[in-house]
């Protein structure tokens, strides 16, 4: 009778408290709208800082569950790496412990004056209504645990509840009991916060409370397991980070378990308060000695995830530190960027390739991340070009600002056709209609050629040396010869077969072939570029590198309109010795 009479009390109010807690996390980072990821996403190298920015996160939030969640994404979108994510994941555990604390405290009473405050402020809060919801959930957590708190006045003495506690505060039974408990209410924050009520009440003690806090720990870890699975090498090592973090703090504490609680003890406090700060010095303890030790956490999660998938970061590799005061230093800067710009959309398009051959999810998730570095390296060399462009500029540097614009650009557009190259193949994978073997060799042997082009370009980008152009030209030739005989074969195969499988070739015909003539409009950027490059004083030139191996005479159907150095660039407004602004592009313009 007794434990249906304590149900009939307490679930109502649990129920109110997950209820709370999950709708403030989520209210919270909807006021943020963004902001955390983006605060997430700055932090520094120093593993330290790191732990500390994830506390601050998640006591503002009051989830762990969210903050590795959101760390774990920006691991897979390439925003933090893997190393970086370790210090925040460790911090978020010291950020759980504020709820107890409070609790402690029995800063649970606010909670009647939060809820009508919040529907106030949500109603009549004008400019401060997006205030209202998270201040109504944050006292529905504190009311709730009010509401259960005065629920087990009655038990308090209760022997035969008490005998029951008593019955299930074995240590590995203990320790169950809080990791299935999280597990099933996905927060830690709800066993930690219960636990600190019973103590309050006289119905728990601390040696019985402190492993429902250790198993809290380790079930607070399934939600982002569960999470990651789906996502990349980098993302499901932090996940798995976090649960041998916690799972690695249980362990070192189990053998000191009995000083630990003398130590906790010792500084005093009611009985909620000491199960509080229990909480609170082993996160603090755990974290101490994984940040000593982070370099080798990190890479002993390397071995137990082995994997060869390469990181991507949406970073730039020269432009980091900002552009440089000196404008040749920094137009210096923004042409190896394009380098490195030109390195990403090779990649990106042998990645489309290589999901073609496998159909792995993986290998298709790589192409999304290079095509989102693509746009990223795009957006930053324009931001660059424009700090240069508010400067003052020479007719010769502003032409120079807009040829380098026109080549990023390009060269962005050259990268998203290799990311509808491998939206292509994945649909044709959805559908069930993978690619015969014959389709894959037919269209490798046709981007062999398109291949070779695009690491030719490379050679020198932004600028191109006279033999390269000659063997462009040349292979452009063979790639046009190519793609017209296979257009030839595909219709007549249509023609007399009816294939309808076999069409899904002329689509990735038309991609290549729109591919190879970014390819050519970017040459011829580049040529245009190079004759102005070498015209200019010999202490501003660049020395050329080897030429390809076996340049080829040809010649294009069709050329790029010159870019004339006038006093007036389109767009930009030069005069002699005075630089103009660079204009921001919007969605449907285009930069001359």
């Amino acid at each position: 009778m007794v434990p249906w009479e304590i149900a009939f009390a307490v679930v109502p109010g649990l129920i109110l408290f997950f209820y709370g807690i999950e709708n403030f996390s989520r209210e919270i980072l909807a006021v943020a709208k963004g902001s955390f990821a983006r605060i997430l996403g700055r932090v520094t190298e120093r593993p330290i800082l790191a732990a500390l920015l994830g506390a601050v996160v998640t006591a503002l939030v009051q989830s762990s569950a969210a903050t590795t969640i959101i760390t774990v994404n920006l691991v897979n979108t390439g925003t933090l790496s893997f190393l970086q994510s370790l210090g925040i994941i460790i911090g978020s555990n010291i950020g759980t412990t504020v709820t107890a604390q409070l609790v402690a405290f029995k800063m649970t009473a606010f909670g009647q004056v939060l809820i009508p405050v919040g529907f106030l402020v949500g109603i009549f809060g004008r400019r401060y209504r997006f205030l209202g919801k998270p201040l109504f959930y944050f006292g529905l957590v504190f009311f709730s645990l009010n509401l259960i708190s005065t629920a087990l006045v009655p038990f308090q003495n209760d022997p035969e509840i008490i005998g029951l506690i008593t019955e299930f505060s074995a240590l590995p039974l203990a320790i169950l009991i809080g990791f299935l408990v999280t597990t099933m209410v996905q927060s830690s924050a709800v066993t930690t916060g219960l636990a600190v009520v019973l103590a309050q009440q006289g119905l728990l003690t601390l040696p019985q409370a402190i492993p429902l806090l250790l198993g809290a720990n380790i079930g607070s870890t399934t939600t982002t397991l569960i999470a990651s699975s789906r996502m990349n090498l980098h993302s499901r090592r932090a996940a798995v980070a976090h649960f041998l973090f916690n799972l690695g703090g249980v362990l070192l504490i189990l053998p000191f378990l009995m000083p630990f609680t003398d130590l906790v003890m010792t500084i005093g406090g009611t009985e909620a308060q000491m199960v509080a700060n229990a909480h609170l010095i082993f996160n603090l303890l755990t974290a101490g000695v994984f940040l000593l030790f982070i370099r080798r956490f990190g890479q002993l999660v390397e071995r137990l995830v082995p994997g060869s998938e390469p990181e991507i970061l949406m970073r730039t590799r020269h432009l980091e530190g900002g552009i440089p005061d000196d404008t040749h230093l920094g137009f210096d800067l923004i042409r190896k960027e394009l380098g490195h710009a030109h390195e990403v959309t090779l990649d990106l398009f042998r990645a489309a390739m290589t999901y073609l051959a496998t159909s792995r999810e993986a290998d298709y998730q790589m192409v999304e991340r290079l095509k989102n570095l693509n746009g990223h390296l795009d957006r930053r060399i324009e931001q660059a070009l424009r700090t240069i462009s508010a400067r003052q500029l020479s007719d010769r540097e502003a032409t120079e600002v807009v040829f380098l614009v026109r080549m990023s650009s390009e060269l962005e557009r050259l990268g998203y056709l290799g990311a509808d190259l491998g939206e292509f193949f994945r649909r044709a994978s959805r559908n069930g209609n993978g690619a015969r073997v014959v389709l894959v060799q037919k269209t490798e042997s046709v981007y062999r050629i398109l291949d070779e082009n695009i690491v030719g370009l490379g050679l020198l980008f932004p600028e191109i040396r006279d033999t390269t152009v000659a063997e462009l030209r040349a292979r452009d030739a063979e790639l046009q010869r190519a793609i017209n005989g296979h257009y030839r074969e595909q219709l007549i195969s249509l023609k007399r077969e009816g294939d309808l499988g076999d069409s899904r070739y002329l689509e990735v015909l038309s991609v290549i072939e729109a591919a190879n003539a970014k390819v050519r409009d970017l040459r011829k950027l580049a040529e245009q570029y190079s004759v102005q490059k070498r015209s200019e004083p010999a202490s501003l030139r660049v020395e050329d590198p080897l030429p390809l191996r076996h340049p080829v005479a040809g010649d294009d159907q069709e050329r790029v309109a010159d870019l004339p150095v006038e006093r007036r660039v389109p767009g930009i407004d030069v005069q002699e010795g005075c630089g103009g602004e660079l204009p921001r592009r919007g969605d449907n313009d285009q930069i001359p």
